[in-house]
């Protein structure tokens, strides 16, 4: 069978990526294949295609194929390329890939036809259908006709190779449920025979009831990847799977398949299948194998034949096997008596065959020590070898203590051999620092009276032999060599050097080498010293709006705990006094204390004076750092106590809901309101940072008015709103709608308007702008105190450098506030902008906050500096996402969004609106009913003018308000994980909407009439399960028959007057399935007929919809007077 592999062999690296490309693009037209034989009778796959090529050019292609030989036979083309060059051009190349595809279709189709059709049940028949062969056999269809294949429409489509791999585990789920399937009956009986070359010869035997021999290994273990149904005789045939095995077998039937494939007598042929044509009755096991062998036997018997004992059944068992040693007499030695079983060795263990049909598995370093005892006893003649009467010192000195260690040493009576042991020994240490950054040591090994230097005899062959404990003299040498760093040769010490090395000697080593002997250490190491760090007193203030931080060093001087923390590095564990002594720095107090003096940027000469002031909205944090640790005493006064209080319990505090809000708060909402009364009475910014369509915008009015009632009446209440120039409006229909009694101006119009706006804003004003005309008009602004400043889609001042950042940051005003659904989009630089509008220093400079924090998390993934700055910003920001406050949502949000004209798009409405206006009332009343028609076509066009003038005006070049307002909500919404379904009436206007999300690289499926219902189902299917972010469909095409719950976000761009259909369209999100609460948002143009027709949704439906819904237009019964009313414009 034709595979990738062999077209790449046919062609060269170049060739064959260009014609995948092609392939992807979908260049490959005309697409037929036919079954046809050569002269030699051999069944072959002609198949033509037409390709795109560079410009208008397309070219016909022609490949032959051997399927059953896995060759390309013959391929024409008749591009240039095909004759120039050696092997496939790159359009035979597409063609080629675009056959495989077509292939695996094809038995795609088969399958699911056997599936459905009773009378192809049986195994052979269903593992046909899935691809699988049995032995060499390959696959021929049913019918031989020439099969004309349709260029497919764009789909996702499974990975190549990836429908085998699910065909695979299909057929494992169900070969349970198959003939001849026997699910967990079948053994694998293990038979060895030991070898002369510490090696075994396995064969096998395979049955339930009655066991075959296994002739040949590699071809079961073919079986079992082909899953195939293999017969042994009249008692066994099964399908070969790994279930069909007994759960003890299995693990031998990977062995011996891992075998096969390693040696190359089970191997993989051209159709993906599996063969073998060896009669391996036996597997050998030696040491590249034998770990692996005996970890697949693991508890269950086998049988063995060993050299000496015919063949019984075994197990394998983990462990040494005991072995008694004993010691006898001789007249001029010892005698040494102890009987090894034979060994058999693998790479990382060794194994034991004990006569108590029994094989021990003992890992190779647990007795490395014994090791090359243990296979000399197993060579020696009745397990005895002697020991000359000279030797027998080295034995006991040398060999014995290690033998007693592993084995049970049994010692004929009378026989003495505490004259050839060593004497007792002891060791002294001595330690001195003759220098301030190094420590020496002495090791002397002391025998009675006589007193040896280890490290000078260490080498000394003729020194050790002389009645010395060399294994003992070994042991402390090593301990003590690995407390030091270098050793002086000349003078036989150990050493080391540095700070480092010295802490940790004089805090953990010593305790190490005083389990080895008596330390003696001189007068200038002892003045080095370990001491704990500072206990250290804080006492926190709160007056007049600023912290006051009181700082007690216990027995230390100010100067000196300053010099400690300013100089304290968190990866070291101590810090060096003058003195020479090592303060232990690794304690909770005094690492809190330095990050405190770091994060609170408190100087040096601030911390030596003992009095420290810092800002307000540092007692949050400062709060939580000092109850994280209990080294630090710590007191506090009632107001700052009062202050923490406040801001932990928002909920619990008094603040009442204003009066007449026209609005009914949610739970959460309730919440969000009293953490900005909290924030702006302790003096305090915020980020609202909810998820979209949770009402920001309604908690922020509520907040707003609130404060306008309690202030007292010449109290500064004047308030600024800056939002996109998309949303301002909104901001003040809003504003009106929830709290009509606010005073609201938008600041708009030209400059001498905005100039008198602003200059005579009142006290209870709220000003409302865009970041745009704020930037222009700063200057304008900078004598003007206000109350409150709020920045709707505060991410519009992500990039701090930028004007409108600078801008909003030189308003003057008691209280900030920031809303936006991301406050972080891709940079940490993103949120240190905002705050850096909310509190000024809160998070450092730039400069300051890029080293501590951006770099660090960003580059090095600092955990720790994440959770530091955490929360230090935690209680500042308020989130709620839609999932997290489910129970106090209806399951469907709807919001009506406004969008004003700009000039050149206000003025062609204008002019139009007066028209249609003109031409009514100048028109009798049997004029008027007879141009129905004509009043409906010039109301489309209104309706298009209020989506965009360039559906009207084909060179129109001006903006679109309610464009850029869908674009912005598009995007805000897609950067907090929304998808977006939006909706148009005109599909002129999708057009425009996708050119435009294209513009802004957002992801999106467009569904208009002209879609084949094919492709609406995959478009659906793959939009509810990838990370397309926009569904763009027009009314008609979409608006009924279609389920797209991996929605939650519903926008209609331009709203049906049929407020059924309206809520048709919709439900295509809310729905059965659908998981989330549904927002839907209306954008209407300000000021035109959309606007009037919302209204009129309310409180005259009936007429509404007979208006402006197609087919009931020609009965409607209004009247000029009230079209008239509809053609009133107020922008």
């Amino acid at each position: 069978m034709i595979t990738k592999a062999d077209i790449k062999q046919e062609t060269n690296s170049v060739s064959y990526n260009r014609g995948k490309k092609i392939y992807e693009e979908q260049k490959v037209h005309a697409f037929q294949v036919q079954e046809m034989e050569d002269i030699f009778g051999y069944q072959l796959h002609k198949i033509t295609a037409v390709v795109d090529g560079s410009g208008k050019n397309m070219y016909c292609v022609s490949v032959s194929v051997d399927e059953e030989m896995s060759e390309i036979m013959e391929d024409d083309c008749d591009c240039p390329a095909h004759e120039q060059y050696w092997g496939l051009c790159k359009h035979c190349v597409a063609v080629l890939l675009y056959y495989l595809e077509w292939r695996k279709k094809e038995r795609k189709k088969l399958e699911e036809k056997v599936r459905n059709d009773e009378e192809h049940q049986e195994l052979e028949q269903l593992l046909r259908a899935v691809g699988v062969k049995k032995g060499m056999e390959e696959f021929q269809g049913e019918h031989k006709i020439v099969r004309k294949v349709v260029k497919p429409t764009p789909k996702a489509e499974t990975s190549p190779g990836f429908s085998e791999l699910l065909s695979h585990y299909v057929m494992r789920d169900q070969v349970a449920f198959l003939p001849k399937a026997k699910a967990g009956q079948v053994k694998l009986e293990i038979h060895l025979e030991s070898q002369f070359d510490d090696s075994f010869r396995a064969e096998f035997k395979i049955g339930s009831k009655r066991m075959y021999v296994l002739k040949s290994v590699s071809k079961m273990t073919a079986a079992v990847k082909n899953m195939e149904t293999v017969s042994y005789g009249a008692q066994l045939s099964f399908l070969h799977c790994m279930d069909a095995f007994e759960e003890e077998s299995r693990p031998m039937v990977e062995f011996l398949s891992a075998y096969t494939m390693e040696r190359g007598s089970c191997y993989q042929i051209g159709t993906g299948s599996y063969a073998s044509c060896f009669d391996d009755r036996y597997v050998m096991i030696s040491v590249q194998n034998m770990d692996e062998f005996f970890e697949a036997v693991g508890s269950q018997e086998f049988f063995c034949r060993t050299n000496w004992r015919e063949e019984k059944l075994w197990h394998c068992q983990e462990g040494m096997p005991q072995y008694e040693m004993k010691l006898l007499r001789k007249a001029d030695g010892l005698k040494v008596q102890m009987y090894a079983d034979p060994i058999f060795y693998g790479r990382k263990y060794l194994y034991f065959l004990s006569e108590k049909n029994t094989i021990y598995r003992v890992p190779r370093e647990e007795i490395a020590e014994v090791c090359d005892f243990l296979e000399y006893m197993e060579r020696c003649p009745d397990g005895v070898c002697e020991i000359a009467k000279e030797d027998i010192p080295t034995f006991c000195q040398g060999l014995l203590p290690v033998l007693e260690e592993h084995f049970k040493v049994k010692k004929e009576e009378k026989l003495e051999l505490q004259q050839y042991l060593p004497p007792q020994v002891e060791f002294q240490i001595y330690l001195d620092a003759p220098q301030h950054d190094m420590i020496i040591c002495e090791l002397l090994a002391v025998y009675g009276e006589k007193k040896y230097n280890v490290f000078a005899d260490a080498n000394d062959i003729h020194q050790l032999s002389h009645g010395r404990d060399v294994r003992k003299e070994a042991a402390a040498n090593q301990l003590v060599r690995s407390c030091f760093s270098a050793y002086d040769a000349r003078k036989h010490q150990m050493l080391l050097q540095g700070a480092d090395e010295m802490y940790e000697f004089l805090s953990s080593g010593m305790e190490d080498l005083q389990k080895l002997g008596e330390i003696f250490v001189s007068d200038r190491l002892k003045a080095i010293r370990v001491i704990p760090s500072p206990k250290v007193s804080v006492g926190v203030s709160l007056a007049e709006n600023v912290l006051e931080l009181h700082l007690n060093p216990g027995n230390f001087g100010m100067e000196e705990l300053a010099e400690i923390l300013s100089k304290y590095d968190r990866k070291k564990k101590f810090y060096r006094l003058r003195t020479g002594e090592f303060m232990d720095m690794d304690e909770d107090g005094i690492r809190v204390l330095s990050e405190l003096r770091e994060n609170l940027q408190i100087s040096e000469a601030k911390l030596k004076s003992g009095e420290i002031t810092i800002p307000k909205y540092r007692a949050l944090y400062l709060d939580t750092r000092l109850k994280e640790q209990d080294d630090l005493q710590v007191e506090k006064n009632r107001e700052f106590r009062m202050l923490i209080r406040n801001m932990k319990t928002a909920e619990e505090n008094d603040f009442e809901l204003p009066d007449n809000l026209q609005a009914q708060l949610r739970e959460y909402q309730k919440t969000g309101f009293w953490w900005l009364k909290t924030l702006c009475q302790n003096g305090f910014g915020g980020i609202l940072a909810d998820d979209m369509g949770l009402g920001k915008t309604l908690q922020t009015i509520a907040f707003l008015l609130s404060e306008m009632q309690e202030a007292p009446e010449d109290a500064n209440r004047r308030s600024l709103i800056v939002a996109p120039a998309s949303l301002v409006y909104n901001w003040e229909s809003e504003c009106a709608r929830f709290a009509p009694e606010l005073q609201t101006r938008l600041v708009a119009g030209t400059q001498e308007q905005r100039k008198e706006m602003i200059q005579n804003a009142g006290m209870q004003d709220i000003l409302i702008t865009s970041y745009d005309l704020l930037r222009r008009d700063i200057e304008l602004y900078q004598d003007l105190p206000f109350f409150c400043e709020i920045i709707d889609e505060a991410q519009f001042i992500k990039n701090h450098a930028t004007q409108g950042a600078k801008a909003v940051k030189t308003i003057h005003a008691s209280f900030r506030l920031a809303l936006t659904g991301t406050p972080v989009e891709n940079q940490l630089s993103e949120l240190w902008s905002i705050f850096d509008y909310l509190m000024p220093g809160f998070l450092y400079g730039y400069q300051k906050f890029r080293e501590q924090f951006e770099l660090p998390i960003v580059r090095n993934g600092d955990e720790e500096r994440l959770e530091r700055l955490q929360k230090m910003i935690r209680p500042f920001i308020l989130r709620r996402l839609k999932k997290e406050v489910l129970k106090d949502l209806p399951d469907k949000i709807e919001k009506n969004m406004a969008a004003c004209m700009e000039q050149k798009q206000k003025e062609l409405y204008h002019a139009h609106a007066q028209r249609l206006a003109l031409m009514l009332q100048n028109q009798t009343e049997e004029e008027f009913a007879d141009s129905r028609f004509q009043v409906l076509s010039e109301l489309t066009r209104l309706r298009q003018l209020c989506c965009d003038p360039a559906l009207v005006y084909e060179n129109y070049e001006g903006g679109s308000a309610k464009l850029d307002l869908c674009i912005e909500l598009i995007q805000s919404a897609v950067e907090s994980g929304h998808k977006i379904l939006l909706f148009s009436q005109f599909t002129s206007m999708i057009e425009i909407l996708t050119a435009r999300l294209q513009e802004e690289s957002i992801s999106c499926f467009v569904l208009q009439g002209s879609t084949k219902k094919e492709q609406r189902a995959q478009m659906v299917e793959q939009f509810n399960r990838d990370d397309t972010s926009v569904f763009c469909i027009s009314l008609k095409a979409g608006g009924t028959g279609l389920n797209l719950t991996g929605a939650d976000i519903v926008i209609h761009y331009d709203p049906w007057w049929n407020v059924a259909v309206e809520n048709q369209a919709t439900d295509r999100a809310h729905r059965i399935g659908q998981k989330n609460v549904v927002t839907v948002y209306k954008l209407i143009a300000k000021g035109t007929i959309e606007e009037k027709i919302i209204k009129l949704q309310q409180m005259k439906k009936e007429l509404a919809e007979e208006i402006l819904s197609g087919d009931e237009i020609k009965t409607a019964s209004f009247q000029r007077e009230e079209l008239l009313e509809l053609l009133e414009e107020r922008f």
